[in-house]
Formats: structure tokens, sequence, C-alpha cells
């Protein structure tokens, strides 16, 4: 365990069960935690977030159920979202084809803007009876009988602050804030990262594109305000050597595409932003007391199109183990069990898909999915 220098403490609070980040996992666990048992005391800690807007993404159209049975539906619809209808990819071949949702009985997709989206989740578990405590960064963790002692730190006034829970849910991201204090690693399968601009659109049409190109490949989707997310997705040591964190050689190498380009409609809005899109899973992914959700506990590739809706569902069983858990039953090791062999399909299907681009036999990036050569760059963080 970690823990944080102990100086002055503003106070201390109790809860049944703490939820270590508020991101659609997170809510969900809370939400259906509260729908389960709705005297339980619960407190979603959200860290910090700096930046003035986040990647967009597409939410599948098996998020309409989990969102209905989360209570979120409606405040949903009233958004605004825009609907998608499927997929655009120029992928093994240079012609376009598409995946349409129409097919799906689930209906269409949406495309998300990830600040309202995660701002309205947000609410629905304030508005449940979740105490939010926000701005703050759990800098260190005491093993306690039952459960655990949490220390915070307000980004605002750099004051601590502790807690106490019977139960801790770490949906805290890739980052595994509160897993990783307690032993847990995080185990990478490849290096991938995303290098995303906001720009205005060019017409509106509603389907992500995902273009295939010979060192990575380009993602696009429609957001509210007909802005565009577009983000190249390539391997970090090949971002390095390209100097893709450029703005000026960003902009030059989306020129170099052949359908993303006529997407966009002027100059970029903002600054750059670079994130981790590794395939990743957390090693183990529970313990005495806790249990990791969404990206915390294992995360895909964006190609997956899985994000939000797997983030959701994950929270959601989480909440089942959590009051398992308080209620002195134990689920936790089949919960385990569900993470990894969903990984492991999931690396199936993403070998499957990048197996299907056969045009850049010679490129790094292909090379290491499509042969197997990715295998070498399995990294073990702690």
């Amino acid at each position: 365990m970690q823990r944080c220098t102990r100086s002055t403490v503003e106070r201390e609070d109790e809860y049944d069960i703490a939820i270590v980040g508020g991101g659609p996992a997170g809510v969900a666990a809370a939400l259906s935690s509260l729908q389960l048992r709705p005297r339980i005391r619960i407190a979603v800690v959200e860290a910090p977030r700096h930046d003035s807007w986040r990647a967009g993404e597409t939410l599948a159209p098996g998020c309409q159920e989990i969102l209905r049975g989360l209570g979120c539906w409606d405040s949903f619809r009233a958004a605004g979202f825009i609907d998608s209808t499927g997929t655009r990819a120029v992928w093994g071949g240079a012609d376009p084809y598409d995946n349409d949702f129409l097919l799906s009985a689930h209906g269409s997709g949406w495309h998300a803007d990830r600040t309202r989206f995660d701002a309205l989740l947000c609410q629905a578990a304030r508005d449940a009876g979740a105490n939010w405590i926000t701005c703050a960064r759990l800098c260190g963790v005491d093993r306690e009988q039952p459960g655990f002692r949490l220390w915070l730190r307000s980004a605002a006034t750099e004051s601590l602050q502790t807690l106490r829970a019977r139960f801790v849910i770490d949906s805290s991201g890739r980052r595994a804030s509160f897993a990783s204090k307690c032993g847990a690693r995080r185990v990478a399968d490849d290096h991938l990262i995303g290098v995303c601009g906001l720009l205005p659109a060019h017409g509106r049409e509603r389907a992500t594109l995902v273009e295939a190109q010979a060192d990575g490949w380009w993602y696009s989707s429609l957001l509210p305000g007909s802005r565009l997310i577009v983000a190249w997705m390539s391997d970090a040591d090949l971002i390095r050597s390209q100097r893709l964190c450029d703005t000026e050689r960003w902009i030059a190498h989306v020129r170099q595409s052949e359908w993303t380009r006529e997407r966009i409609g002027g100059p970029l809005l903002g600054s750059l932003r670079a994130w981790s899109a590794r395939s990743e899973r957390l090693i183990p992914a529970h313990g005495d007391g806790w249990i990791a959700a969404g990206d915390a506990a294992s995360a895909y590739d964006p190609l997956s199109s899985l994000g939000i809706l797997k983030a959701l569902r994950s929270g959601k069983i989480a909440s089942f183990v959590a009051i398992d858990w308080l209620e002195g039953r134990d689920s936790a090791e089949r919960y385990e069990s569900i993470v990894e062999r969903e990984y492991a399909g999931y690396c199936e299907t993403k070998r499957y898909f990048y197996g299907q681009e056969q045009r850049w036999p010679g490129s790094p990036f292909w090379s290491r999915r499509v042969n197997g050569d990715d295998a070498k760059w399995r990294t073990v963080k702690n």
C-alpha cells in the first residue's frame, strides 16, 4: 500500500463503496449499486480534468439498452447527440465500404461529445444519491478492517481529505490509480497512441470514417456544432520519429490522406491532444475488498468501437460484485474470469481485423500486428 505524508486533514467520511473515477464505468457502478440498494452510501472520487475538450466517441447501438437500465436514456436523448448510421472503412483496399447500424436490432448508434456525455452521467449519479468528490486525486491507500482509508489531495488547495470505504471500485481508466497502489500491474500488448485534433466539418456525413495508411490509420467522427474529431492512430515510436505531435506535421500528414481530408472544412480548432490507446489489461483485476472496472480492468483498441459500451457494462457488473462482497458473498473470481475471457476474445478479433490489411507488408506498424511481431512489444508496467 502507498500513502501520503500525513498532514492536516480537513475531514473524514465513511462509505459502503468508494468509486475512484467518474467516467462511464464509475457512474454505471454508482447508478447500478443505488438501484440495487437505494440506501447504500457511495462516494465517487473524480480527478481533475485539464483538457478543455475530450476526444469524441461513437456509441454502439447496444448502449441504448444499458442506458435505459441505468435510468439515463431520456436525458441522453434530450441532449441531442447526433445519430450515427455506422462506420465507413477504407481498410484492406483502396475503396471505402460501409458497416451499417441499420441492420442492428438495437437501431442506430450516436456520435457522443464526451464532455457533455460524461457530465450527463455525472448528474444522473448525483441525482440518484451518490456523493461526488470533484477535483481530488488519490495519493495514498491504507488497508483497514473492514475496508480501506483513501487519501485524497485537492487539486485547488493541496489540502488532504480522507475517506473510509468498506469496498472500492477502481474505475480510474488506464491509470488504475487505486489498483496500482495495491500491487496490481498493467500488461500492454502494443504501443498504440492517438494524436487527435478538433476541426470544422465539411458537410454532414454522419458515418464514422476509418482510413488505413502505410504506418497507421485515421479516425474521424462528427460532433455537434459541425465539428469533426480527427485522430491519427499509430505506434509511439513511429509518431515520435515522424514528429506527428507537431501541429504542422500532423496537418501535412492528414492532407496526404485520400478520404479523411475531404471531411475537413477549415483550420485546426485549438491544440492537438495525444493519448494512449494501447491494448492492455490489469493483473489481477480484483483483490480483497476491491475490483477494477472499465479501462482500469482492460482497455481496447479504438478500432473495436466498444469503449463506452464496455465501460458501462463493466461498471454495472462491478456493482454486483461490490454488493455481493458487502453482503458476505464473494463473486470477484468469477468477475476476473469474465475479464480474462473477454480480453482474450477481443485480442483474437483484433488480430483478425488488422489481418485484413495486407497492402503494406514492409510497414513496421502492420507487420507488428499482421505477422505477430507486436509480441516483442509487450510490456509490464507497475
